[in-house]
Order: C-alpha cells, then structure tokens, then sequence
C-alpha cells in the first residue's frame, strides 16, 4: 500500500516539474499573445515599443507594442538633436487593408492602404492617406 503510494506522489510530482519547462518556450510576459490579430496589416513590426527608434514612416508604417497595442512609425520634424530615425508611437486602432476613400466605421481608427500608406478615417469623406499631428492632420 505504501509503495503503491510511493509510486503515484513520484509520477505526480515529475508531472508537476515537467509543467514549467513546456511553458518556458513562451518569452512573451502579457497574456494576449501579440502577434497576429485580424486586423494587421503588410508589412508590420511585431516588436514596436513607444518611444524606440523606427526607419520606416512613409510606408508600411504600423507595428504592433509589447501587449499587441497599434503603434505607428513617425518622423518628427525639426527635431534636436537631429536624428536620422523616427520613433514608434501609439496609434489608433487599425482597421486592415483599406481602399481610399472608401466608407470607414467612425473617427481616430486608422488603416493602410494596399500601396501601404497610412489612412486616417475622417468621417464623410472615409479613408483618407495621411498623418494627425498635433499641428492637425496632414494629407500625402
């Protein structure tokens, strides 16, 4: 009875020790995995983090943060010291791959056009190429 006893607590317990090394492959320390959501977009950076340095603010602009919140590369004009990169910044929350002008679900939601610009949704006139400052919202 005893080493039926045994027995069973040793196989509990190498099941118990063998949990946390399945679970070691994960570096990701937040609970929503980001990665892969339904509306990323071509061309995005998995490994964004507001305020990092960014090289590609034309086109192809959006990445996603540490917990998988939007971010969007930007180039700050006139900065000092001048740099040569953008930086990651948060963004609205994307919307996928949209046509210009096209009708869009209501204001600060964003998107990428399929030549992959930025598109900012501006209400009657719908998806529009473009970037909000806080100096307003500039047409490209």
């Amino acid at each position: 009875m005893i080493r039926e006893l045994l027995v069973t607590a040793a196989a509990a317990a190498a099941a118990v020790a063998a949990a946390p090394g399945a679970a070691a492959d994960n570096t990701n320390m937040y609970f929503d995995q980001p990665g892969h959501y339904a509306t990323d977009v071509p061309g995005m950076s998995y490994d964004a983090s507001n305020g990092a340095p960014c090289f590609s603010w034309e086109t192809n602009v959006f990445g996603r943060g540490p917990g998988g919140e939007a971010m969007q590369c930007r180039w700050i004009p006139n900065q000092w010291p001048p740099v040569d990169t953008g930086f990651w910044t948060y963004a609205y929350p994307l919307q996928g791959v949209q046509q210009i002008g096209s009708p869009c679900p209501g204001p600060q939601t964003a998107a990428q056009s399929p030549d992959g610009r930025p598109l900012l949704c501006l209400g009657a006139q719908g998806w529009q190429p473009g970037v909000l400052t806080g100096d307003g919202f500039f047409p490209q």
